[in-house]
């Protein structure tokens, strides 16, 4: 590696993970603030996703990721918040699944998964293999940057789809369908789904850096323990909560009834899923995302206020909302991500929050 690299401070990084281990064993009332961006830093532009050839181009792909995350780090150096930066691969979306196989399509800056099996049976045909090209992507790049980046900076898991959103990608719209017409074999499939999510998560989870007694996941928040971060059960978003909890909440619980702590991505749109996903003990952290045409994650979180009183939230705030949601801030445990406009618009929102932490 070049010597024009200075080592990463992980004196620091350890000094916020064991702070945030007291954030989450602590009372509600508290917070911390992760500055995500900070303007135009001038960093390298890396070209469209589609104009590599992958596995060919993997490593100087992944070269070019680590340097941007690098520089962002050397310059979040200035800010005292409660943010780990760190690196790792991104292929789009369907990285997720791509691992089960199926045609992928790459686009300039996501990927997207085609049905993998036609007809529903057909998933018993499907292995949880390590030596899946998708899986070298993924796990194995991670420790190609562990490798030649790790003492620059730490490298963080991916995440990975939730059993529902593995099924998906599975069987496509198929899924609906299958819901009536067979719905034992569905339950075959949901129990598999459960098991590719954390087939994944475990070999993610062996290549990240290890900081404290945890590492960070995939959404860049460290995590103790046997972590899985961060989970998505977008699919919920287009299912009734009655077809939702009999036929897909069983393979959510399977999924992560062995980790210390899960994270879970939930939509604004899907906001009624909320009360049910807060009852799975297991699911520590949540991070509520505002969709358009839909309520503002601010304002979710204080309708599920009493739903959400024992995890800990995350939320992307405008200033403005930030401004004036001390009342969340006050009655909860709270990760605030911000994306400031530069280091002065950085200082501002950490000084709303600066009494909670």
């Amino acid at each position: 590696m070049n010597k024009k690299y200075i080592p990463f401070d992980y004196r620091r990084a350890e000094a916020i993970a064991k702070r945030t281990k007291k954030f989450y064993e602590g009372p509600v009332g508290k917070a911390q603030i992760h500055i995500k961006s900070c303007g135009d830093l001038g960093l390298p532009p890396i070209p469209p996703l589609n104009s590599w050839k992958f596995p060919e181009d993997m490593k100087k792909y992944l070269d070019l990721r680590a340097q941007c995350d690098y520089y962002y780090a050397q310059f979040h150096e200035q800010i005292e918040d409660d943010y780990i930066p760190s690196t790792s691969p991104w292929y789009g979306i369907a990285e997720h699944t791509a691992f089960l196989g199926g045609k992928v399509d790459f686009t300039e800056s996501t990927t997207f998964q085609h049905e993998i099996c036609e007809n529903l049976e057909d998933f018993r045909n499907l292995k949880l293999d390590c030596d899946n090209p998708w899986i070298y992507l993924v796990a194995g790049g991670m420790k190609y940057m562990r490798e030649t980046w790790g003492e620059y900076i730490p490298v963080r898991m991916r995440g990975a789809d939730g059993p529902s959103d593995i099924a998906n990608a599975i069987r496509g719209s198929a899924l609906f369908y299958d819901i009536y017409d067979d719905p034992e074999t569905l339950a075959e499939l949901m129990s598999f789904c459960a098991k590719a999510a954390n087939f994944t998560l475990d070999l993610q989870r062996a290549e990240a850096t290890r900081i404290a007694d945890g590492c960070i996941n995939g959404f860049g928040l460290w995590m103790p323990g046997k972590c899985m971060g961060q989970l998505s059960e977008d699919f919920s978003t287009m299912i009734s909560t009655e077809f939702y909890e009999e036929h897909f909440l069983p393979s959510l619980h399977e999924c992560v009834k062995d980790c210390d702590g899960a994270m879970l991505h939930v939509h604004s749109l899907g906001h009624r899923m909320i009360p049910m996903f807060a009852g799975i003990e297991k699911i520590q952290l949540m991070e509520i995302s505002s969709d358009p045409n839909s309520e503002r994650a601010v304002d979710i979180i204080r309708k599920y206020h009493d739903d959400l009183k024992e995890k800990t939230i995350i939320v992307a705030p405008t200033y403005e909302e930030l401004a004036n949601m001390e009342d969340i801030l006050a009655s909860s445990k709270t990760v605030v991500w911000y994306h400031a406009t530069d280091k002065e618009d950085a200082k501002r929102a950490m000084a709303i929050v600066e009494k909670y932490r």
